[in-house]
């Protein structure tokens, strides 16, 4: 009798999944933005990426394990004008020809408390990479994730706007990049 009940708690343990065990999610893009702000001869200018995707994993009980992929279309970019959105995608800009897609990888997650985190990755722009390193703001429940914060990217270290168009306007050496993510179980 105490073999059999044993064997049935052992069996109810292994079929009751905790509520965050490590999950895969997808970004659910109508609900997500991927935004940026820098200074255009002086001025801070908006704009925004229309495309992207993104998948990981993740599991509260070890967030250093925690992986993500995020996938900028560089041709959606969209600084709220035809010329200058054209211009963007450019051999001078982003070269959305030859480097259609802007990559971001987690690659470390680390809890700060309070919903916040510090996160470690690398993105990768016109074929360049670099690591960065950020604070974010993360909740997760049985539905849905999201994830919020601002990555610093200096343009120069991946050559965006080196070239003469820099004669005819001055664009700041450092883009904020503003995102507001929700994901949800995949599957």
């Amino acid at each position: 009798m105490l073999r059999a009940l044993a064997s049935g708690i052992l069996l109810a343990a292994t079929l009751i999944q905790p509520v965050h065990a490590t999950t895969n999610w997808v970004v659910d893009r109508a609900a997500s933005n991927v935004g940026f702000e820098y200074l255009k001869d002086g001025a801070p200018t908006e704009g925004i990426f229309r495309e992207f995707t993104g998948t990981g994993t993740f599991d509260p009980a070890a967030p250093d394990a925690a992986r993500f992929e995020i996938r900028i279309k560089s041709r959606s970019i969209d600084l709220y004008s035809f010329l200058a959105s054209g211009f963007a995608t450019s051999a001078e800009w982003f070269d959305s020809k030859n480097h259609p897609d802007v990559v971001y990888v987690l690659t470390d997650l680390k809890p700060l408390g309070d919903d916040r985190f510090a996160a470690s990755g690398s993105i990768s722009i016109r074929g360049r990479t670099k690591s960065l390193r950020s604070e974010i703001m993360l909740t997760i429940d049985d539905r849905d994730a999201q994830a919020s914060g601002v990555l610093t990217i200096r343009r120069r270290d991946f050559r965006l706007g080196v070239g003469p168009s820099a004669a005819f306007v001055e664009i700041g050496p450092d883009v904020l990049v503003r995102f507001s993510l929700v994901a949800r179980p995949q599957g």
